[in-house]
């Protein structure tokens, strides 16, 4: 799998005490809505400076302008030119409300993702491609291929590899790591729960065996096939991604 390593950084939000009415707060997201497609538009546009100008100083230490640029130009690589923005949405990531652009490029769709503070300065940005799949089709798809598994389809799985993946990960090979939880746990019974990751585009299969269980981790990449396949702990965390 072709992998982006973009930046995401968290930085401490200061929360106020006092509650927001619901209209104020309705008022508040479609400022940061705005804003986040002014966000977006300035990156197109190339003013990395006037992007940077709008992050919290905490931010700013971490991410200077060569930095951003360094960024924005890995996002080109991966997805050609910027063609148009698609939407403006809001998503709760973590409990944070996170503001979402989407927007079209030549190769893949690309998602900008930001938190603001109390002052509507970014006190945290993330921008990579994603795979233009709902989260229900993920999951739908993650629990075909664990099927595949217990079926031993193993050349049926690979076809819905990437090209990369293709090479790094031949059926030979997944039939031997399958076989190798298969041996130690005992046989397959059931798919206990699929659940795509709040923020990355993998969804972790809980899958329940004879004595224990696995999570069997499917990544997708941003032309939606599988860009990646891990066979994990149960308590493995989100960014644990040991290759089978």
């Amino acid at each position: 799998m072709r992998t982006l390593r973009t930046l995401l950084l968290v930085v401490p939000l200061f929360c106020g005490a006092t509650a927001l009415a619901q209209a104020p707060a309705k008022s508040a997201d479609d400022a940061r809505l705005t804003l986040i497609k002014d966000v977006m538009d300035q990156l197109a546009g190339g003013q990395i400076a006037s992007v940077c100008g709008r992050f919290t100083s905490e931010l700013k230490e971490n991410l200077d302008e060569d930095k951003m640029q360094f960024l924005w130009s890995r996002v080109l690589g991966l997805s050609g030119s910027f063609q148009k923005q698609l939407s403006q949405s809001t998503r709760t990531i973590h409990g944070l409300t996170v503001y979402v652009a989407k927007s079209q490029f030549e190769e893949s769709k690309v998602e900008l993702r930001v938190t603001f503070n109390d002052d509507n300065r970014i006190s945290r940005i993330w921008i990579a491609p994603v795979a233009d799949l709902s989260p229900e089709a993920m999951e739908s798809t993650a629990k075909q291929m664990v099927d595949e598994l217990r079926q031993k389809q193993f050349e049926q799985l690979a076809d819905r590899f990437s090209t990369e993946l293709k090479v790094r990960m031949p059926p030979e090979r997944l039939e031997m790591s399958w076989s190798h939880v298969v041996s130690h746990l005992g046989q397959f019974k059931n798919v206990k729960l699929a659940a795509k990751d709040d923020e990355l585009d993998f969804v972790d299969v809980t899958c329940v065996f004879e004595t224990g269980e696995i999570v069997v981790r499917v990544a997708f990449d941003p032309a939606g096939k599988i860009g990646g396949l891990w066979m994990l702990p149960v308590e493995t965390n989100p960014g644990d991604n040991p290759q089978i």
